[in-house]
């Protein structure tokens, strides 16, 4: 038996010390890894190379990380960490807005990132996918054997976390759901606590799938509660009898 490919994990960075480090240490714990030096030629290899993962750092010779993260999405679902010795929360908010799944802040430690890198790995959809019926709800639809999503029958690209928070918000259509629910289903136990994550993903997702994200139809906020991903009924669905 074929021995399965081992998952890929591309880092763009330009300090060579820890290139060598997380190469060093990711080939150990059993990843094949890329890198690349500048925004540019890390941009050619996920377009080339298709990465299962991508370590970013965002004080790059050629191109702002953050930049590199909005073009990346473009065309890449890959899930992202982003690591940086800038403290700024602001810095750290426009990652999480521009497609990161995680952040690091420099220095940091082996084991967190290691741990980061395989939950965001675990999140992806190709890994939820169960045949169960689709969501639908006025124009919102979500296959979820196919792990896609519609709005008013245009496809709509999310991101892999951004996915899986849409998803387990479908399957609890209804519910209001604290942020530490979403927070351990979606993330994982270790995120619990960092409502901040939650509040940034709703937008996100809200941006994609609302036409008025300020007066949203589909996911509602319920002030000082939590989240609900509304069900209204299909326009195809039979009448009662």
């Amino acid at each position: 038996m074929a021995r399965a490919a081992r998952p890929c994990v591309l880092i763009i960075e330009d300090d060579a010390r820890y290139v060598r480090l997380l190469g060093t240490i990711l080939k150990q714990r059993g990843f094949r890894t890329l890198s690349a030096g500048t925004g540019v030629r890390g941009l050619d290899l996920i377009a080339a190379e298709a990465p299962d993962a991508v370590v970013l750092d965002l004080g790059l010779p050629d191109v702002d990380g953050l930049d590199v993260l909005e073009r990346m999405r473009q065309f890449s679902d890959a899930p992202v960490i982003v690591i940086s010795a800038r403290g700024d929360e602001a810095d750290i908010v426009r990652g999480l807005e521009s497609g990161a799944d995680d952040y690091l802040g420099k220095p940091f430690g082996v084991p967190e990132l290691l741990a980061r890198l395989q939950a965001v790995m675990r999140r992806t959809p190709q890994a939820q996918v169960q045949i169960i019926p689709p969501f639908e709800s006025k124009d919102l639809r979500i296959d979820f054997a196919a792990a896609e999503v519609s709005v008013a029958g245009e496809p709509v690209r999310l991101t892999a976390t951004e996915y899986r928070l849409l998803q387990f918000l479908a399957r609890n259509a209804g519910r209001v759901l604290v942020p530490d629910q979403l927070l351990e289903n979606v993330w994982g136990p270790e995120y619990v606590g960092d409502e901040h994550l939650v509040r940034v993903y709703v937008s996100r997702v809200r941006q994609k799938i609302e036409r008025d994200r300020r007066n949203p139809r589909h996911l509602i906020t319920r002030p000082g509660v939590g989240y609900m991903l509304r069900r209204h009924e299909s326009p195809h669905a039979p009448a009662s009898a």
